[in-house]
Protein backbone atom coordinates (compact mmCIF):
# COMPACT_ATOMS: atom_id res chain seq x y z
CA UNK A 1 0.00 0.00 0.00
CA UNK A 2 1.45 3.29 -0.79
CA UNK A 3 2.35 5.58 1.34
CA UNK A 4 1.69 8.71 -0.05
CA UNK A 5 -1.47 9.51 -1.95
CA UNK A 6 -1.27 9.68 -5.92
CA UNK A 7 -1.30 12.51 -7.69
CA UNK A 8 -3.46 12.02 -10.79
CA UNK A 9 -1.87 14.75 -12.78
CA UNK A 10 0.86 15.02 -15.01
CA UNK A 11 2.63 17.74 -13.47
CA UNK A 12 6.36 17.62 -14.25
CA UNK A 13 6.84 19.62 -10.90
CA UNK A 14 6.24 16.85 -8.39
CA UNK A 15 8.99 15.10 -7.39
CA UNK A 16 8.76 12.24 -4.88
CA UNK A 17 10.60 9.77 -2.62
CA UNK A 18 8.99 7.06 -1.22
CA UNK A 19 11.35 4.71 1.08
CA UNK A 20 10.66 1.46 3.14
CA UNK A 21 13.29 0.55 5.56
CA UNK A 22 13.23 -3.04 7.56
CA UNK A 23 15.11 -5.71 9.81
CA UNK A 24 16.92 -8.31 7.49
CA UNK A 25 19.01 -10.79 9.66
CA UNK A 26 19.97 -7.56 12.48
CA UNK A 27 20.57 -5.43 9.98
CA UNK A 28 18.09 -2.33 8.36
CA UNK A 29 17.69 -2.21 4.86
CA UNK A 30 16.03 -0.35 2.28
CA UNK A 31 13.37 -3.08 1.08
CA UNK A 32 11.26 -0.43 -0.93
CA UNK A 33 12.35 2.69 -2.62
CA UNK A 34 10.46 4.39 -5.29
CA UNK A 35 11.30 7.89 -6.18
CA UNK A 36 10.46 10.34 -9.27
CA UNK A 37 12.99 12.82 -10.40
CA UNK A 38 13.90 15.49 -9.09
CA UNK A 39 14.08 14.19 -5.59
CA UNK A 40 16.59 11.10 -5.33
CA UNK A 41 18.16 8.72 -3.01
CA UNK A 42 21.14 7.13 -2.49
CA UNK A 43 22.13 3.60 -0.69
CA UNK A 44 22.00 2.92 2.37
CA UNK A 45 25.34 3.31 4.47
CA UNK A 46 26.53 1.70 7.77
CA UNK A 47 28.69 4.67 9.62
CA UNK A 48 27.58 4.37 13.10
CA UNK A 49 29.82 2.43 14.91
CA UNK A 50 27.65 2.39 17.88
CA UNK A 51 24.84 1.49 15.86
CA UNK A 52 25.93 -0.94 13.06
CA UNK A 53 22.81 -2.21 12.03
CA UNK A 54 21.10 1.42 11.94
CA UNK A 55 20.84 2.30 8.01
CA UNK A 56 22.20 6.28 7.03
CA UNK A 57 20.23 7.19 3.71
CA UNK A 58 20.61 10.69 2.45
CA UNK A 59 18.43 12.50 0.08
CA UNK A 60 19.29 14.58 -2.76
CA UNK A 61 17.68 17.34 -5.18
CA UNK A 62 20.14 17.95 -7.89
CA UNK A 63 18.69 20.75 -9.10
CA UNK A 64 19.67 22.93 -6.30
CA UNK A 65 16.75 23.83 -4.20
CA UNK A 66 12.54 24.36 -4.73
CA UNK A 67 11.57 26.28 -7.53
CA UNK A 68 8.34 27.96 -7.88
CA UNK A 69 5.12 25.17 -8.78
CA UNK A 70 7.54 22.68 -7.42
CA UNK A 71 5.31 19.98 -5.39
CA UNK A 72 7.71 17.80 -3.70
CA UNK A 73 6.44 14.43 -1.52
CA UNK A 74 8.69 12.46 0.57
CA UNK A 75 7.47 9.22 3.19
CA UNK A 76 9.74 6.95 4.96
CA UNK A 77 8.43 3.68 6.95
CA UNK A 78 10.62 2.20 9.28
CA UNK A 79 9.25 -1.05 10.38
CA UNK A 80 9.54 -3.26 13.97
CA UNK A 81 13.32 -3.73 14.30
CA UNK A 82 14.61 -1.54 11.88
CA UNK A 83 16.67 1.74 12.87
CA UNK A 84 17.32 4.77 10.15
CA UNK A 85 18.85 7.89 9.76
CA UNK A 86 17.41 9.98 6.87
CA UNK A 87 18.52 13.14 6.03
CA UNK A 88 19.76 15.12 2.85
CA UNK A 89 22.67 16.47 1.35
CA UNK A 90 22.64 19.91 1.72
CA UNK A 91 20.64 22.93 3.19
CA UNK A 92 16.80 23.51 1.03
CA UNK A 93 16.99 26.55 -0.58
CA UNK A 94 13.67 27.75 -1.56
CA UNK A 95 14.37 29.95 -4.64
CA UNK A 96 12.47 33.13 -5.92
CA UNK A 97 8.79 32.55 -7.03
CA UNK A 98 7.35 36.45 -7.23
CA UNK A 99 4.22 34.74 -9.13
CA UNK A 100 3.69 31.56 -7.46
CA UNK A 101 4.39 29.04 -4.05
CA UNK A 102 6.02 25.29 -3.83
CA UNK A 103 4.40 22.82 -1.50
CA UNK A 104 6.14 19.87 -0.03
CA UNK A 105 4.53 17.35 2.17
CA UNK A 106 6.60 14.82 4.32
CA UNK A 107 5.02 11.49 5.97
CA UNK A 108 7.02 9.69 8.45
CA UNK A 109 5.52 6.19 9.77
CA UNK A 110 7.31 4.38 12.62
CA UNK A 111 5.96 1.01 13.88
CA UNK A 112 6.63 -0.56 16.93
CA UNK A 113 10.02 -1.51 17.86
CA UNK A 114 11.37 0.92 14.92
CA UNK A 115 13.24 3.55 15.23
CA UNK A 116 13.75 6.78 13.40
CA UNK A 117 16.08 9.90 12.87
CA UNK A 118 14.84 12.23 10.35
CA UNK A 119 16.99 15.41 10.29
CA UNK A 120 17.14 17.38 7.38
CA UNK A 121 19.36 20.22 6.87
CA UNK A 122 18.18 24.27 7.17
CA UNK A 123 15.58 25.50 4.91
CA UNK A 124 16.59 28.54 3.37
CA UNK A 125 13.80 30.80 1.96
CA UNK A 126 14.95 33.07 -0.29
CA UNK A 127 13.60 36.89 -1.56
CA UNK A 128 10.27 36.81 -2.97
CA UNK A 129 9.99 32.91 -1.94
CA UNK A 130 6.48 31.35 -1.07
CA UNK A 131 6.87 27.55 0.48
CA UNK A 132 4.55 25.34 2.52
CA UNK A 133 5.60 22.32 3.93
CA UNK A 134 2.92 19.82 5.66
CA UNK A 135 4.21 16.88 8.02
CA UNK A 136 2.65 13.68 8.79
CA UNK A 137 4.20 11.65 11.96
CA UNK A 138 2.97 8.78 12.92
CA UNK A 139 4.56 6.77 15.49
CA UNK A 140 2.91 3.39 16.89
CA UNK A 141 3.44 2.88 20.94
CA UNK A 142 6.68 1.11 21.53
CA UNK A 143 8.41 3.51 17.73
CA UNK A 144 10.36 6.30 18.18
CA UNK A 145 10.86 9.14 16.15
CA UNK A 146 13.36 12.25 16.36
CA UNK A 147 12.67 15.27 13.76
CA UNK A 148 13.85 18.42 14.05
CA UNK A 149 13.83 20.99 11.34
CA UNK A 150 15.69 24.80 11.34
CA UNK A 151 14.42 27.70 9.29
CA UNK A 152 16.74 30.10 8.87
CA UNK A 153 15.84 33.96 7.90
CA UNK A 154 17.39 34.09 4.41
CA UNK A 155 20.42 34.79 2.97
CA UNK A 156 21.51 37.25 5.50
CA UNK A 157 24.63 37.99 3.31
CA UNK A 158 22.95 38.87 0.32
CA UNK A 159 20.65 41.26 2.35
CA UNK A 160 18.00 38.62 2.15
CA UNK A 161 16.75 38.37 5.79
CA UNK A 162 13.07 38.27 6.32
CA UNK A 163 12.29 39.27 2.28
CA UNK A 164 10.73 35.80 1.61
CA UNK A 165 6.96 36.77 0.96
CA UNK A 166 5.62 33.52 3.02
CA UNK A 167 6.25 30.34 5.15
CA UNK A 168 4.07 28.17 6.39
CA UNK A 169 4.26 24.92 8.03
CA UNK A 170 1.58 22.44 9.40
CA UNK A 171 2.61 19.37 11.68
CA UNK A 172 0.28 16.46 12.69
CA UNK A 173 1.33 13.60 14.82
CA UNK A 174 -0.84 10.89 15.03
CA UNK A 175 -0.92 7.02 16.33
CA UNK A 176 -1.22 3.99 14.38
CA UNK A 177 -5.37 4.26 14.06
CA UNK A 178 -4.90 7.48 12.85
CA UNK A 179 -5.93 9.53 15.75
CA UNK A 180 -4.67 12.48 16.17
CA UNK A 181 -2.29 13.74 19.42
CA UNK A 182 -0.66 16.50 18.53
CA UNK A 183 -1.25 19.48 16.19
CA UNK A 184 1.36 22.13 15.64
CA UNK A 185 0.85 25.05 12.78
CA UNK A 186 2.45 28.10 11.71
CA UNK A 187 2.81 30.89 9.20
CA UNK A 188 5.67 33.44 8.98
CA UNK A 189 4.46 36.29 6.95
CA UNK A 190 7.35 39.41 6.87
CA UNK A 191 5.29 42.01 4.77
CA UNK A 192 2.75 41.79 7.96
CA UNK A 193 4.77 41.35 11.05
CA UNK A 194 8.38 39.85 12.09
CA UNK A 195 7.87 37.51 15.37
CA UNK A 196 11.36 36.03 14.61
CA UNK A 197 13.49 39.71 13.62
CA UNK A 198 14.60 39.84 17.54
CA UNK A 199 14.05 38.30 20.63
CA UNK A 200 15.86 38.37 24.39
CA UNK A 201 18.16 36.29 25.82
CA UNK A 202 18.84 35.11 29.31
CA UNK A 203 21.42 37.70 29.77
CA UNK A 204 18.79 40.45 29.13
CA UNK A 205 20.08 41.76 26.03
CA UNK A 206 18.14 41.90 23.18
CA UNK A 207 19.50 40.50 19.84
CA UNK A 208 19.23 42.01 16.25
CA UNK A 209 17.17 40.92 13.08
CA UNK A 210 18.87 37.87 11.52
CA UNK A 211 17.29 35.31 13.79
CA UNK A 212 16.95 31.33 12.85
CA UNK A 213 14.21 28.86 14.31
CA UNK A 214 15.18 25.51 15.10
CA UNK A 215 12.55 22.88 16.74
CA UNK A 216 12.85 18.96 17.79
CA UNK A 217 10.59 16.69 18.16
CA UNK A 218 11.09 13.16 20.47
CA UNK A 219 8.09 11.17 19.76
CA UNK A 220 8.05 8.09 21.72
CA UNK A 221 6.76 6.69 25.25
CA UNK A 222 7.91 4.84 28.17
CA UNK A 223 9.95 5.56 31.35
CA UNK A 224 13.17 6.84 30.00
CA UNK A 225 10.97 10.05 28.79
CA UNK A 226 10.85 11.40 32.40
CA UNK A 227 15.12 10.97 33.06
CA UNK A 228 15.22 12.55 29.56
CA UNK A 229 13.09 15.46 29.65
CA UNK A 230 15.20 16.33 32.85
CA UNK A 231 18.47 15.49 30.92
CA UNK A 232 17.41 18.28 28.63
CA UNK A 233 16.36 20.79 30.43
CA UNK A 234 19.32 20.37 32.56
CA UNK A 235 21.68 21.02 29.05
CA UNK A 236 19.40 24.09 27.74
CA UNK A 237 19.88 25.81 30.79
CA UNK A 238 23.71 25.95 29.67
CA UNK A 239 23.87 26.77 25.81
CA UNK A 240 24.93 30.27 25.67
CA UNK A 241 23.57 32.87 23.08
CA UNK A 242 20.75 30.49 22.12
CA UNK A 243 16.80 31.05 23.55
CA UNK A 244 16.43 27.64 24.13
CA UNK A 245 13.52 25.29 26.05
CA UNK A 246 12.49 21.81 26.38
CA UNK A 247 9.32 20.84 27.45
CA UNK A 248 6.46 17.48 27.90
CA UNK A 249 4.05 17.89 24.16
CA UNK A 250 0.08 17.03 25.19
CA UNK A 251 -1.56 13.82 25.80
CA UNK A 252 2.05 12.39 26.79
CA UNK A 253 3.42 12.21 22.72
CA UNK A 254 6.99 13.02 23.57
CA UNK A 255 9.26 16.00 24.04
CA UNK A 256 9.57 19.06 21.94
CA UNK A 257 12.78 21.57 22.22
CA UNK A 258 12.61 24.92 20.67
CA UNK A 259 15.83 27.12 19.93
CA UNK A 260 16.10 30.92 18.60
CA UNK A 261 19.30 31.83 17.74
CA UNK A 262 20.80 35.02 16.09
CA UNK A 263 22.71 32.16 13.17
CA UNK A 264 22.49 28.87 11.93
CA UNK A 265 25.07 27.32 13.50
CA UNK A 266 24.24 28.40 17.15
CA UNK A 267 21.27 26.81 16.77
CA UNK A 268 22.28 23.54 15.43
CA UNK A 269 24.20 23.40 17.64
CA UNK A 270 21.98 23.61 20.27
CA UNK A 271 19.62 21.04 18.73
CA UNK A 272 22.67 18.67 18.00
CA UNK A 273 23.22 19.03 22.13
CA UNK A 274 20.13 17.47 22.50
CA UNK A 275 20.32 15.21 19.80
CA UNK A 276 23.01 13.64 21.91
CA UNK A 277 21.46 13.83 25.02
CA UNK A 278 18.30 12.17 23.51
CA UNK A 279 20.82 9.26 22.13
CA UNK A 280 22.24 8.52 24.85
CA UNK A 281 18.73 8.14 27.24
CA UNK A 282 16.84 6.32 24.03
CA UNK A 283 19.85 3.97 23.12
CA UNK A 284 22.66 4.29 25.46
CA UNK A 285 25.12 5.34 22.78
CA UNK A 286 26.62 8.51 21.54
CA UNK A 287 26.13 10.89 17.85
CA UNK A 288 27.77 9.22 14.84
CA UNK A 289 30.30 11.16 13.24
CA UNK A 290 28.37 11.80 9.61
CA UNK A 291 30.65 14.11 7.40
CA UNK A 292 28.17 15.57 4.16
CA UNK A 293 30.27 18.40 3.26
Amino acid sequence: MPLLEQDSSADIHCGSVELTLANRNGRTRLTHIRTRPPLLVQQALYPDAGMPHLALVMLSNPTGGIFQGDQHRIAVAVEPGAAAHVTGQGATRIHAMPHGRARQDVVLKVASGGYLEYLPDPVIPYRDSHFEQRLTLEVAAGGTLVYWDIICPGRIAMGESFRYRRLSSRLEVVDAGDRMSFREAFTLDPTRNMPLAGFGLPDGQVRPRGCTLGSMLLIADGPEMEPLLAGLQELVSTIPDVAVGATRLPNRVGLGVRALGVDTATVRSALTQCWAVARKHLLGTSLPFLRKY
